[in-house]
């Protein structure tokens, strides 16, 4: 079966971006960026389709209005001039709502319109095109009610501006054209007729308590969209302790199994090493010094892995133990890292005992394409316990050819000891 070559877990390799002095190395600022992108990537994704229910409702009602006109010269219902009825039914209504669609696309392919002010003037387009059909058809008292489309739709964008910016022009629009134009004679004029005047102001009142409704819903969706994001930003704090060790601040035994299972797809050409850390005479350190300045040595061992891990992700395995994980890096090239953490570990002095030299033993092991994890770590775990016995050394393991093992013994060099 072919297999795919694996690089380092990106999962893990990211959690190094963060601010490691505070302990935290999750960015949450960044993950709270990310999460608010998704829902501007949604709003993009409404407001196009915001875009598209105004074309289908312009195109929908110059549709309705053409085959009414065919039906009607067709019969004895029409009252007017066939031109006349064309002219004013058709051609101007049907021309304005076609200019306000290509301002609509206009906007909807500039790059200079942010998002937020795309979704204005859509939704004012949108109020501009029910004042068409409404002054066209305003005999009909359901006309007033078109404008709840435009109101509603913007309630998407969970933004209180824009919704009450939309019902004010909508009031502006049905005021206007009901008391001021009059394009179909039949129309009952307000002033006239109190039952208009009653449907009239029953309009504005619906309007008025329809977009107020509106404005109660963005204030419940943006709950729970701030609810959703702190959510996600305490799923996120969970996956960090769960990846972190909490003395150490590097990464945990259980994410090094999780990065471990990934060996299971490595292809036979990528190169991936475990070098497996010890602190030498780290029991006499407790025992001499007490736990306090043991968990000094594991802290500022495990910063000294921090401020060098280009090459590797470290793991504390569990008590003076921490693992080094490789990806496409050759042996050679590892062990000159391992022996200038050797280096730097007895460069080291903890203030509390600058009398303390601290030196580490490491052994290391190769993954092969026929190699799981289980093998990889018991194979570094015998190196390391070669290197035990003369401390502050390295042990490579080396699986030959003939299935014979090689172990490779590098001693610390005595020009570089403290």
């Amino acid at each position: 079966m072919e297999t795919k070559p694996v690089r380092m877990p990106e999962d893990l390799k990211n959690a190094f971006k963060g601010d490691w002095t505070d302990g935290t190395a999750v960015d949450e600022a960044a993950h709270i960026r990310e999460v608010r992108k998704e829902y501007e990537r949604i709003d993009r994704d409404w407001l196009t389709l915001h875009y598209k229910t105004s074309v289908v409702l312009a195109l929908s009602a110059l549709i309705v209005e053409c085959v009414l006109a065919l039906v009607f010269t067709h019969s004895d219902l029409l009252t007017t001039m066939v031109p006349r009825y064309i002219w004013k039914y058709i051609a101007v209504p049907g021309g304005c709502n076609l200019l306000l669609i290509g301002i609509d696309t206009a906007v909807m392919r500039s790059a200079r319109l942010s998002g937020k002010h795309k979704a204005y003037i859509i939704s004012l387009v949108l109020v501009g095109i029910c004042f068409v059909l409404f002054t066209v058809h305003s005999i009909f008292t359901a006309a007033y009610y078109t404008f709840t489309i435009a109101i509603l739709l913007t309630t998407v964008y969970a933004d209180y501006q824009i919704t009450w910016v939309t019902e004010l022009v909508s009031l502006i629009s049905l005021t206007i054209s009901e008391l001021f134009i009059t394009w179909d004679v039949d129309k009952a004029s307000v002033y006239k007729d109190a039952l208009r005047m009653g449907d009239f102001l029953t309009a504005l009142a619906v309007l008025t308590g329809f977009s107020f409704m509106c404005l109660v819903v963005i204030r419940f969706m943006r709950k729970k969209n701030e609810a959703s994001i702190q959510v996600e930003i305490e799923r996120h704090r969970l996956l960090h302790r769960l990846q972190m060790d909490e003395l150490t601040n590097i990464f945990s035994r259980q994410a090094m199994h999780t990065a471990m299972k990934d060996l299971e797809a490595v292809s036979d050409d990528q190169t991936v090493l475990l070098a497996i850390v010890d602190l030498d005479h780290f029991k006499g350190i407790n025992d001499r010094w007490g736990h306090h300045l043991g968990d000094r040595c594991l802290i500022e061992f495990a910063k000294i892995l921090r401020e060098n891990c280009g090459e590797y992700l470290p793991f504390r395995y569990g008590g003076d133990e921490f693992c080094l994980l490789f990806w496409d890096t050759g042996i050679e090239q590892a062990r000159e890292t391992c022996a200038q953490l050797q280096k730097k570990a007895r460069a080291l002095r903890i203030e509390e005992e600058p009398a303390l030299t601290l030196t580490v033993s490491i052994g290391i092991a190769e993954h092969k394409g026929r190699t799981d994890g289980v093998r990889l770590f018991t194979n570094a775990d015998r190196a390391l316990y070669e290197a035990k016995k003369d401390r502050d050394t390295l042990y490579i393991f080396r699986e030959m050819p003939d299935m014979e093992v090689q172990m490779e013994r590098h001693c610390a060099d005595p020009a570089d000891s403290v």
